[in-house]
């Protein structure tokens, strides 16, 4: 049984990855199944920014503040600019694995689309995304109105400028993890958390910037992210766009090599919405960013399977990161 629910679930996430063209009650399989729970997860993190989700106009739609957004293929475009898909690129949305996708399970042909995603030119044209639905998610668009909500606090001894609204959020991560480094009982994981935060060189914040050869605003932009960097690296790699200057099969660098802070500290950062940078195939893994609705849209396709837990992946099945080919065998 617990088999028959991994396929079923294996093909409700394909569904999302790859919305094949077939039209359901008129609607697509990207309008139908992606569209909509996207959407869903925005509102069920966001009850207090986000109205009424509904399909018109032969697609889903999302109030956000006064505005309404389109889905326009992830693109979150408002009213008046609905039909302007090639002026932006589609927002990031994607099952968040649980566990850290391993390079010695990616395909050849996966390898190749990364060291071309990965090359500098093909960069360059990473368009911005619409920053709409962000601004009324985030109250800002403009620098000066995202300046205007920042706050700083201390966080793992270094002082910090971020949001205001995960201000909170990153105080209890914060006590989570001095809590369980200052344990009465010292044990393994409490010396390495403790170890952990001896060992911090610089903890960023807000950082008004696009990402790094891109034309995309960072996280970092409206002080929704954090970079954790140790003072020293050792022969660890950490940052996938620092490896590839050395190393032509950066995305290849095994995990074990790979520097990474203690798997507590990773949870405690999920539990409150984040996201660690560190399960990307562009592995950044000093980086955590607010993300919520990741989180909320794999609990939304685990309860659509009849599993309410997290997502689970098959084994040896890494659904982040298969190709339509590598099914079918072409």
């Amino acid at each position: 049984m617990s088999f028959l629910k991994d396929i079923f679930q294996f093909l409700i996430v394909l569904t999302l990855l790859f919305a094949p063209v077939f039209h359901v009650q008129g609607q697509s399989a990207e309008q139908t199944f992606s569209g909509e729970l996207i959407l869903r997860a925005f509102q069920n993190c966001f009850p207090n920014r986000i109205g009424a989700i509904a399909f018109q106009d032969n697609d889903w739609t999302i109030q956000a503040g006064d505005e309404t957004f389109y889905w326009a293929g992830g693109r979150l475009l408002p009213a008046p600019e609905k039909d302007q898909t090639s002026v932006y690129s589609p927002h990031v949305f994607e099952i968040y694995p649980n566990a850290v996708p391993s390079p010695d399970q990616y395909s050849v042909q996966y390898i190749e689309a990364l060291r071309r995603r990965g090359a500098g030119e093909a960069r360059k044209k990473w368009e911005d995304q619409h920053r709409g639905f962000q601004a009324a998610l985030f109250d800002g668009l403009e620098r000066r109105e995202i300046e205007s909500r920042l706050v700083r606090l201390e966080f793992l001894g270094r002082r910090i400028t971020v949001h205001q609204d995960i201000a909170e959020a990153l105080r209890r991560i914060d006590r989570t993890i001095r809590q369980s480094a200052d344990d009465a009982q010292p044990n393994i994981a409490s010396s390495e958390l403790a170890a952990f935060i001896a060992s911090i060189g610089q903890i960023g914040g807000y950082n008004w910037r696009e990402i790094r050869g891109t034309h995309r605003m960072s996280h970092h932009s409206w002080g929704l992210a954090i970079d954790i960097q140790p003072a020293k690296l050792g022969t660890k790699s950490i940052y996938w766009l620092w490896e590839r200057g050395r190393n032509k099969d950066w995305m290849l660098v095994p995990l074990e090599n790979r520097w990474k802070p203690p798997e507590m500290v990773i949870k405690a950062f999920e539990q409150e919405g984040f996201i660690w940078g560190g399960k990307w195939p562009l592995y950044d893994n000093m980086h955590f960013e607010y993300r919520p609705e990741l989180h909320e849209f794999n609990r939304l396709v685990a309860g659509d399977s009849g599993n309410n837990s997290s997502v689970n992946m098959p084994p040896k099945q890494d659904l982040h990161h298969i190709y339509p080919e590598d099914l079918l065998g072409q």
